[in-house]
């Protein structure tokens, strides 16, 4: 019997996993992840960005938490990841992945939510 829940169980996970990956917003998620991925300038802004981070940590390691160079390395890498993150492409994504993560969260409420609103006595 447990054998039979265990595969009946396994055969509904998998149509869910099927119909989330078929569903439009996750299917617009990945075609804006392979275009963010082949787009040269979001590569260059994303690269700068990596560097910035890579730049930030020397500076902290280096330098006091004060000193001019940690707060130059710091404004550096703010204005790095504005520039990644305002890119029309990476907004687009950031929105999509939103959506996805709205189902996600939808889906895991009406899978989990009894088992998260009952007390531990």
């Amino acid at each position: 019997m447990i054998k039979n829940m265990n595969s009946t169980l396994y055969e509904e996970l998998c149509k869910l996993r099927d119909q989330m990956k078929n569903d439009p917003r996750f299917i617009k998620l990945h075609e804006l992840d392979e275009k963010l991925n082949q787009d040269e300038e979001v590569m260059k802004l994303a690269y700068q960005k990596e560097m910035a981070i890579v730049a930030y940590e020397d500076a902290l390691n280096h330098y006091g938490k004060n000193s001019e160079e940690l707060k130059k390395a710091q404004q550096n890498l703010a204005k790095c990841k504005l520039n990644l993150d305002n890119h029309p492409l990476v907004k687009e994504y950031y929105l999509a992945l939103q959506k996805v993560r709205e189902m996600d969260r939808k889906v895991n409420e009406k899978l989990f939510d009894e088992f998260q609103t009952k007390e531990v006595k």
